[in-house]
């Protein structure tokens, strides 16, 4: 299955393009187009609304896979695991920073994702030093 965040992805970055060049009339149907996107990710239930909005980032950020940054619960990682494998994420990376991120890596392992190793991912944008802040993450492939 493809990935279906990428393929939405491609569609919002095209609609922004098409926002910045429309007149008035063109951009309140280019919202309308963004908000029937929307509502598609929040049609696809279970994780994804989530995945959505860490997939976004990621890409905005440079980053080709997803990121997931932030916690995790563990109750949450059953359905993050499904939803991902569900909707074409084949690899992500998980670079939480929180006190207990080894033991969500390890929760991801006993759902079916594989842990490949460590990556060097792009955060935020450093607007002072003009790039984007360095992370690191855990790789995982989910089978």
């Amino acid at each position: 299955m493809k990935n279906i965040f990428e393929e939405i992805y491609q569609q919002e970055t095209e609609l922004k393009k098409q926002y910045d060049a429309a007149d008035d009339a063109g951009k309140d149907s280019i919202r309308a187009e963004h908000k029937a996107l929307m509502e598609r990710i929040a049609s696809l239930g279970g994780a994804a609304p989530r995945i959505w909005r860490e997939y976004d980032k990621a890409r905005e950020n440079g980053n080709e896979l997803l990121d997931i940054n932030d916690v995790v619960w563990d109750k949450d990682v059953e359905l993050l695991v499904t939803t991902l494998r569900k909707y074409g994420i084949e690899k992500f990376t998980f670079s939480s920073g929180w006190s207990s991120a080894v033991d969500t890596a390890w929760l991801f392992q006993q759902n079916g994702c594989k842990l490949e190793g460590l990556d060097e991912i792009s955060g935020n944008m450093d607007y002072l030093k003009g790039e984007h802040e360095k992370l690191h993450g855990y790789l995982f492939s989910i089978n």
